[in-house]
């Protein structure tokens, strides 16, 4: 069996979280995109484009955005979101599986915002990336770097003139914490189990 195959299989044996009453919340989903490659498997992340009005800007995360009224479900507008960010076209037979729902806050909205991540296996043949304004840069990080223990650190996290230690890893240029991270935990246990 392969990481790949493997993944899948725990990924459809399992039951997902869904937050009570999440269709009456904002909902976002993001893509959480896997391939194997010569590092075993390795996902997708983007950094985020830095806008002054985006409080994630620069920040490491999964394609992904809001809902919109013409989406057919969260893996539709994960799907949507993929596409007009990174340019990569996937659809439901790429999806392997699905992570428990997140919640968070919407962006500059003190509501509760629920993210919901979506699998997909990277297409075979894919072109070049074509990112938007959104995107400032894409890596493939392997989810063996991710698993070492050594790489996992803390940084501080300001709210305020609060600092909270958060953890993190730091990847090449790249540093990944928060929700990302919460998700890249989860998506780990899944394909080590």
């Amino acid at each position: 069996m392969t990481p790949l195959t493997k993944l899948e299989s725990h990924l459809q044996s399992r039951r997902v979280l869904r937050i009570p009453g999440r269709r009456k919340l904002i909902r976002a989903a993001v893509a959480v995109v896997v391939r194997e490659d010569e590092n075993g498997l390795s996902v997708l992340l983007t950094e985020r484009a830095r806008r002054e009005a985006d409080p994630w800007s620069g920040d490491m995360s999964f394609p992904g955005g809001r809902l919109q009224a013409g989406d057919a479900g969260g893996g539709a507008a994960a799907c949507r979101e993929t596409s007009e960010e990174t340019g990569l076209c996937l659809d439901e037979h790429h999806r392997i599986g699905r992570l428990h729902d997140r919640i968070t806050r919407a962006h500059r909205q003190p509501r509760p915002m629920v993210v919901s991540p979506f699998v997909y296996r990277y297409p075979e043949n894919a072109g070049a990336f074509t990112l938007n304004h959104e995107v400032e840069n894409t890596v493939w990080i392997p989810l063996a770097f991710l698993a070492a223990k050594k790489n996992r650190s803390k940084m501080n996290w300001k709210m305020g003139r609060i600092k909270i230690p958060v953890p993190c890893y730091d990847y090449q240029q790249y540093r990944v914490w928060g929700l990302t991270l919460l998700m890249l935990d989860e998506l780990l246990r899944s394909a080590n189990t």
